[in-house]
């Protein structure tokens, strides 16, 4: 068996088939992470083949495969990794990244039915049944996928997706820059307060929520940065004045750095990438008060809402409030450095390759002594 510092691993990922059917450029933030993972495995002397994006390498074909890891959750993800686990189950452990759960998908990709949503749960179970190991970016995704379990075989372990931090270096370009596209493509004044959000605009998102705070407070421009689908939430909404929609938007530390307040709306996350990326760009936060975001702590590293007039408070706390909105953006600026570095997830993702290895052993000679 190879040492964990050069270990051979097949990293399925699929995006690509979500985007062919949608009119999107990137599915967030499990599709930047995976990249991330992907180049830093790389960074640190593994070798990783993507199947999707590369040409078979030598070591695949001679059988020399250590870890299978997977990140997204279609049927040929599963596929592939039901192949390759057959293929190469003399040697290989497998790792799946759950990014996704029942909760996350629930009326988002497909209808919010009875009928399909007991199939949709009955699929993240069988999805995620070859792993040897499974990890999730929060105790909280871990904590849902245990409760749709009825047998199980391998552990569930978290680790925060994580931030380059270094990434959200301020820039002095970065706020002129957004300012100046609002102002060209949408005729925002300069100077206006932007109230941002940013993300896939699906169900779960709550942009209804963001509207109705966007119509309580005209005198701020509400600017929701992220790629677009035909939604009538987004038709109706839209027809506020003081609402923007920008649809994907090349560098995201512009948005997060032209912004005066972030706004998280969602009523359902796995971890939230948004939410940390804009605490390291000093953006204060008004969110959801939902178990995922315990991180952050209401009036100390954030303003935690629970219904429309809590979310309409919390912007204008801020806003109002110089004192106030800098303890906010140092207190979650610090956590999320804290909790959230990529340096350390990708570190424990080292470790969980080597714990998938070892479960592996144990499992082959179990199965070995039950066959003798």
């Amino acid at each position: 068996m190879k040492e964990l510092n050069s270990l051979n691993i097949i990293y399925i990922k699929n995006f690509y088939i979500y985007k062919m059917f949608s009119n999107i450029q990137t599915i967030g933030g499990i599709e930047v992470t995976t990249n991330w993972i992907i180049d830093e495995l790389r960074n640190r002397g593994h070798n990783v083949w993507v199947p999707s994006e590369q040409e078979k390498p030598q070591w695949v074909e001679d059988g020399e495969v250590d870890i299978l890891c997977s990140s997204s959750f279609d049927p040929l993800t599963f596929y592939q990794l039901y192949r390759y686990r057959s293929k190469f189950k003399h040697r290989a452990a497998v790792v799946q990244h759950a990014h996704t759960t029942y909760e996350d998908l629930k009326g988002n990709i497909l209808p919010d039915n009875p009928l399909i949503n007991k199939i949709l749960k009955y699929w993240i179970r069988i999805l995620y049944s070859q792993a040897h190991l499974l990890m999730t970016p929060s105790e909280y995704a871990k904590n849902l996928l245990e409760a749709i379990q009825e047998t199980r075989t391998y552990p569930i372990w978290s680790v925060s997706s994580g931030m380059i931090i270094d990434k959200f270096d301020e820039k002095k370009e970065y706020r002129p820059n957004f300012r100046k596209y609002l102002h060209e493509q949408f005729n925002v004044p300069l100077e206006a307060t932007i109230i941002l959000n940013v993300g896939l605009i699906w169900k779960r998102k709550r942009v209804d929520t963001f509207g109705e705070v966007a119509k309580a407070l005209p005198q701020y421009y509400f600017v929701w940065v992220g790629p677009l689908e035909n939604d009538p939430d987004i038709e109706e909404i839209s027809q506020l004045k003081n609402v923007i929609f920008t649809g994907f938007y090349d560098d995201i530390r512009e948005p997060y750095y032209g912004a005066d307040v972030f706004l998280c709306t969602s009523e359902e996350e796995n971890l939230c990438l948004p939410l940390i990326e804009a605490s390291l760009s000093n953006l204060p936060i008004v969110t959801r008060d939902i178990e995922v975001f315990n991180w952050l702590e209401h009036d100390y590293s954030a303003y935690k809402a629970t219904n429309l007039k809590e979310f309409i408070e919390g912007v204008e706390q801020i806003l109002s409030n110089p004192t106030y909105r800098e303890k906010l953006i140092q207190n979650a600026n610090k956590k999320a450095k804290e909790l959230h570095d990529f340096n350390d997830t990708v570190d424990t993702i080292e470790k969980y390759f080597e714990k998938a290895l070892q479960i592996k052993r144990i499992w082959d000679r179990k199965r070995k002594e039950s066959i003798n």
